[in-house]
């Protein structure tokens, strides 16, 4: 009998994995706000620049962390390219664990960037070897990948035979259900973690990131599949354990994702003495961030008439219909 977590996590990341391949965009199964418009890297990138401005002469990276095809990363460093003096200071690293992926990753960087070529690390401990003074962290639709426990009503999800059981939970995962009042969630796995190794790697740091979730469990299921832009759901009701049994028939052939629950990473990020930034919907932070600004640099840049093509593609990001109040923008710093 394996948990769900172990399952979902070779589902996602194992031999034949489904982020072993490109799946975001048009062509793929679903969209992000990164695919949409390279408006969302160059407001994150003039965000940056505005940190940037206040740190004295330091060693500093900037890090993509869940790439896929290096799109944000890329824009965040065109961005800073052609507007912050010292550019060519910065380090700009992937931090990839699937080697698949790494040479696609460059490649979109180098068309983008010819003065530099970025680091791509597999794993923190290369990070932290290079001995940076000030880290940035930066994801889009990260932490919703993160393999998770289901949860409901003290019982956990194991995987046995092809079929999903819900047996006793165990006393970590109740410690968890009981420390953020969950009876029915996704239990995401391996954040606290994540996040010393986030520390571990330089003295001060900030991590930003986007995605799509609710600031509280709202106590149901919200565990789905995206296949060419389509959703199935895993269970017929978020409240219930009865699921759709044809899901398992189909092994790393679609995404798996679930709606984030910030309480969670909230709490851990303080626990290590973290300051939170802000936590808003993504409409509001990418207008608190600059977006404004980053518009008035492209029409002076490309001309008003490149800016209205593009414009229909910035209310994607914004439009509270669209992706403008599903996502979260979130930032931590120490």
């Amino acid at each position: 009998m394996q948990r769900f977590g172990e399952f979902m996590q070779e589902w996602l990341y194992g031999e034949g994995g489904y982020y072993r391949s490109l799946r975001i965009g048009k062509e793929g199964d679903f969209y992000t706000s990164v695919s949409v418009s390279e408006f969302f890297g160059y407001t994150l990138a003039y965000y940056l620049q505005q940190q940037l401005n206040l740190l004295p002469n330091q060693k500093i990276a900037i890090i993509e962390i869940g790439a896929e095809r290096g799109n944000l990363i890329s824009d965040i460093a065109f961005f800073l390219q052609e507007n912050y003096k010292d550019f060519k200071k910065i380090d700009f690293l992937i931090l990839e664990p699937l080697k698949p992926l790494h040479n696609i990753q460059k490649q979109n960087f180098l068309q983008k960037i010819d003065s530099k070529e970025p680091f791509i690390v597999e794993d923190f401990q290369a990070i932290k070897s290079l001995h940076y003074d000030f880290i940035f962290y930066c994801s889009n639709e990260l932490l919703d990948a993160f393999p998770c426990e289901l949860y409901h009503q003290e019982q956990m999800a194991f995987i046995e035979n092809d079929t999903l059981r819900f047996q006793k939970a165990p006393a970590p995962i109740e410690q968890i259900a009981r420390k953020f009042n969950l009876q029915i969630s996704e239990i995401p796995l391996g954040v606290e973690e994540f996040i010393k190794n986030c520390d571990d790697c330089a003295k001060n740091w900030m991590f930003l990131t986007f995605d799509y979730g609710s600031l509280e469990s709202r106590n149901e299921f919200s565990l789905r599949f995206f296949e060419k832009h389509t959703t199935k759901n895993l269970f017929i009701s978020p409240k219930s354990t009865e699921y759709d049994k044809s899901f398992l028939e189909s092994f790393g052939q679609y995404d798996i994702t679930y709606d984030v629950n910030f309480a969670i990473w909230n709490s851990h990020f303080q626990s290590i003495g973290a300051k939170k930034l802000f936590c808003h919907r993504q409409n509001r932070a990418l207008v608190d961030m600059g977006l404004d600004k980053v518009g008035e640099w492209y029409i002076a840049k490309y001309g008003l008439e490149s800016f209205m093509k593009n414009s229909s593609k910035i209310r994607t990001l914004i439009e509270p219909g669209l992706l403008g109040e599903r996502f979260f923008g979130m930032a931590f710093v120490k």
